[in-house]
């Protein structure tokens, strides 16, 4: 999978995700929680496709520490 194709597939998954938003109201967009919802979409569809490659490792946000 090239960065191309990545972006695109985010790009669905963000989409998917506003349009059930625009539904559901339940994330006000542009607050922190939409932000950090958005993110963990991103995620997702990265760990999907490193599962699809086997290809997997850890994302830069599984290396947070919250001490």
């Amino acid at each position: 999978m090239n960065k191309g194709e990545m972006d695109k597939a985010i790009r669905r998954a963000l989409t998917i995700f506003d349009e059930w938003n625009d539904v559901t109201g339940v994330f006000e967009v542009g607050s922190g929680y939409w932000a950090e919802i958005m993110g963990v979409i991103e995620d997702a569809v990265h760990c999907g496709a490193q599962q699809a490659l086997n290809d997997i490792h850890k994302l830069d946000s599984e290396n947070v520490t919250t001490e």
